[in-house]
């Protein structure tokens, strides 16, 4: 796995590599990047910054039921995040998320992210990515029009899921 850290991506001043249990600081880094809209997007809710305990839970990677990249800039920040957690109950099923510094959003960092995610995801047995999104964001609509489809709806968020190999293309 470590020839991920040797892999180009779109942009190519980018380099990625699992995100591991030591790494928590990184999820502040990305969490520091992020406005305050990114950050209600990402977690439907003001969230100045991670708890402790999120921080463990979000570091706390396996490599097999939670499985999380992290992108680094060329001069060594961490720039993105992308993980899939696989769901308790629903095994064949995992919960995907990624957030992305705002001066790096629209350049297909987090798309990038989740492809990878999806790919390693899908060699553990995870068959479906769900993500509960805000549904007033637009974000909704583009993961729909990736082929994504609506399984969930509260009216302030909808859930979505495709197939691990879909988006793993």
């Amino acid at each position: 796995m470590t020839a991920l850290s040797t892999i180009p991506v779109r942009p190519p001043d980018l380099r990625i590599r699992p995100l591991r249990p030591p790494d928590a600081h990184l999820l502040d880094e990305v969490l520091d990047g992020l406005g305050a809209q990114s950050r209600y997007t990402r977690f439907h809710g003001p969230k100045p910054r991670l708890s402790s305990a999120e921080r463990a839970y979000l570091s706390a990677t396996d490599e097999r039921n939670h499985l999380a990249l992290v992108a680094f800039a060329c001069d060594g920040r961490a720039v993105a995040i992308a993980r899939a957690v696989r769901l308790e109950g629903l095994p064949a099923t995992a919960e995907v998320a990624a957030e992305v510094v705002d001066e790096r959003q629209r350049q297909g960092i987090g798309t990038e992210l989740l492809r990878r995610v999806a790919r390693r995801a899908s060699a553990v047995g995870i068959e479906r990515l769900r993500a509960t999104v805000l549904a007033q964001t637009g974000f909704a609509q583009v993961l729909r029009r990736r082929g994504w489809r609506a399984v969930d709806t509260d009216g302030l968020t909808v859930t979505l899921e495709a197939d691990a190999w879909g988006v793993a293309r």
